[in-house]
This record gives C-alpha cells, sequence and structure tokens, in this order.
C-alpha cells in the first residue's frame, strides 16, 4: 500500500533564501510553459505535450545557467513540467465527466507554489538524502546540513520526495509504497455508523462522536486577521507579516481537525473488525437548498478527508470497511421499513406514524445503515 510520511525541516536562513530562489525559478518555469500552451493553442488550435515542452528543458538551462547550474536537481525542472500536464489532465478530465466548474489550470502566483519535486529521490540519493545520524538531510544545492525532526522512520520503498513550505515552516515529504500492513487483533465486531450534521459520528450502538468544529471556533479571529489583512498596503512587510500570522491560523484549524479524525478513525478501527457507512455525495450536499443552513457544519467536519483517512488505515489495519448507498437511510424506519417523506434536517426525533416507534435520527440511520451493509445486494464502492 501507498503511505506518505511528514517531517518537519529547520534550514537556517541563508539555506531559506536558496530554497526560495528554487521555488521561484520552479514557479517561473511553470507560468513560462502555461503561457506556452495558452499560446500554442490560440496559434495552432491544438495543444503542446509534456515532451515537446521537456525537449525543451536543455535550453532553458543553459539560458538560465548561472540560476540553474548546481542549485537546481535536473528532475525537479522536468517534475514542474509535469505538474503542469497533469493539471491540464485533470481539466479534462473534469470537463469530460461534467464535475461541476472545471478549473482550466491558472498561474502561480508567489504563494501558490512553494514547493519542490524529486521524482526518483529514495531519501539516500537523488538529490535529497538522509544523514546516517538521522538528524539531518542534504538537499541538493543547498550548502551544508538541514536538521530534521525524524520522529517515526518511514517504512516501504520511497519513490517520491517533496520539499515544501507552508507559512514559515518548511516540511520534507515522503510517498512511500509497498508499505507492510500493521493488522489490529480481531475484535469479531461489526458497526455502522452515521455521518451527521450536528453530531460527527452516531454509531448503531448509540454511541456518539462529536467533533470540535475547529473552524467555528477560530471564525472570529479569521475574520479579523481577514480585515487587517485587507487593510495593508500590498507589498509592505506589515502585510507580509499578517499573512504568516493567518497561515499559521488556518494550519492551526486544519491541525485540530486532522488530528481529532486521527484519533477517530483509530478508536473505530481498534474496536471493530468491520465498518459500515454512507457513501455520500457531498457535493450534492453542499449544492442542497436543504443543507444550505448546515453547509458550515459540513464543511468545518471534513467527512470526505475523514473516510480518506478511515480507508487507509483500515486497509493497513486489515479492518473491512464497507460503503452503501445513503438514499433514504434518515427517512425509512429501521423498524418497519416504512418512509418518511417528509422528514426534514429539524426534525432530530425520528417518529414513524406506521408503528409509533420514536428513536433518535442519526440512530436510526445508523441502524439502516447497518441493515444495507450486512446484505450482500447493497454493497457500494467508495466515491472519493
Amino acid at each position: 500500500m501507498k503511505i506518505s510520511y511528514k517531517y518537519r525541516i529547520y534550514p537556517t536562513e541563508s539555506q531559506q533564501e536558496i530554497l526560495q530562489k528554487v521555488f521561484n525559478f520552479c514557479r517561473f518555469l511553470y507560468n513560462s510553459a502555461l503561457e506556452e500552451r495558452n499560446s500554442y493553442y490560440k496559434k495552432y488550435r491544438k495543444g503542446i505535450s509534456y515532451l515537446k515542452q521537456a525537449a525543451y528543458l536543455s535550453e532553458i538551462k543553459e539560458e538560465f545557467k548561472e540560476q540553474v547550474k548546481g542549485s537546481i536537481y535536473s528532475q525537479c525542472l522536468q517534475s514542474t513540467l509535469k505538474q503542469l500536464n497533469n493539471a491540464f489532465d485533470n481539466f479534462f478530465r473534469r470537463v469530460k465527466q461534467k464535475l461541476g466548474k472545471a478549473g482550466y489550470p491558472r498561474f502561480k502566483s508567489f504563494d501558490r507554489y512553494n514547493s519542490i519535486r524529486f521524482p526518483q529521490s529514495d531519501f539516500t540519493c537523488n538529490g535529497v538524502k538522509l544523514t546516517a545520524d538521522t538528524k539531518h538531510i542534504e538537499i541538493f544545492g543547498i550548502p551544508g546540513k538541514i536538521n530534521i525532526e525524524y520522529h517515526r522512520p518511514y517504512e516501504g520503498i520511497c519513490k517520491t520526495v517533496v520539499i515544501k513550505k507552508h507559512a514559515d515552516k518548511y516540511y520534507v515529504v515522503l510517498s512511500c509504497i509497498d508499505v507492510p500492513i500493521k493488522p489490529l487483533p480481531k475484535t469479531g465486531k461489526t458497526i455502522s455508523i452515521d455521518l451527521g450534521i450536528t453530531k460527527f459520528i452516531k454509531t448503531n450502538e448509540n454511541d456518539v462522536y462529536y467533533h470540535p468544529k475547529p473552524y467555528r471556533t477560530a471564525k472570529e479571529k479569521l475574520s479579523y486577521l481577514n480585515r487587517k489583512l485587507a487593510s495593508k498596503q500590498k507589498g509592505s512587510n506589515n502585510r507580509k507579516k499578517l499573512k504568516i500570522k493567518l497561515a499559521r491560523a488556518h494550519e492551526k484549524v486544519a491541525n485540530i481537525r486532522l488530528d481529532f479524525q486521527h484519533k477517530t478513525a483509530n478508536d473505530l478501527l481498534k474496536k471493530y473488525d468491520k465498518i459500515i457507512l454512507e457513501d455520500l455525495n457531498l457535493i450534492s450536499m453542499l449544492k442542497s437548498e436543504e443543507h444550505i443552513v448546515k453547509k458550515a457544519n459540513i464543511l468545518d467536519a471534513a467527512f470526505g478527508q475523514f473516510v480518506s483517512i478511515l480507508t487507509y488505515k483500515a486497509e493497513r489495519a486489515d479492518k473491512l470497511l464497507k460503503f452503501v448507498s445513503p438514499v433514504n437511510t434518515s427517512k425509512r424506519c429501521s423498524k418497519c421499513g416504512e418512509l418518511k417523506k417528509d422528514l426534514t434536517l429539524h426534525d432530530r426525533t425520528y417518529h414513524c406514524e406506521y408503528c409509533g416507534l420514536e428513536i433518535d435520527r442519526d440512530l436510526n440511520a445508523a441502524l439502516n445503515i447497518l441493515e444495507l451493509g450486512t446484505s450482500l445486494d447493497n454493497f457500494r464502492s467508495p466515491t472519493l
């Protein structure tokens, strides 16, 4: 299986300056290649391939040899062009599948291109190397060693290394394949969960997981920082400092959410061998007028991210994750099977007019999900 490992690194000020120059040149190459694709299409009414653009890299390196020679790894430039090519591939895929707004590739500003990729590095050579003491890394073109917080060893085979900057922090991210599984002890238990709006998770055993709602907590602070940022003069040092402060605030929100989701997924997988949940269409939920009031809660919960975390953790723990159709799981009575078509989001208690069942709405949905998940006829694959 594939897993990414992320480590914090601490380059010195001089090393940060060199890294920023590398980021800037790769951004310049990305924007230039995008401009070439646009111009080529306007002139010839057809696109230009990655191979044609990559063929000019030798000339580009010769023309900009002062910026490139000895400071930028050659495969980083190839990876930059592949990144642009992938952006176009994804754009055409979204157009073909009609997945909402297609999102044509756009030019990268100074703040939107802060990473470089070493596509064939195994973390021992080819651009990035971990030292024998595991306390430093060496990056091609960067003089000296860079401190790393190597808090856990990576497993499997490292195929790609990415150096990235977020706010004023730097990280190294390893993409590894053939990572061995780590099976958790079997419990023989099955559970179904309902991903809710007011509650993060409600299980068929009536257990509830409440998420911390980090964005809701930090909303006022983020709004305040955004207002201050809007009043600062573009290009000023005060604006740069405030942008870093705002990025840190957003990072804190994301970290709180991610920490909660990892802990919740670990807890579920330790207790149960089989987990059944809905295959939710989050895009349609956010577009629906019925959900518009709860849109902020849905985004804050980040169900898509949680399902992704639960999916890869279940695979590594050798546990089964099963997805079922979410259609009418809330409106169907878990006792007699009748539908209550007039049920709204404001109705938090489910009352069946046919059999008299009165039960918590989310618990009723979880019981219906369990029934669907135990039937082989209702199996579905996830659509993340």
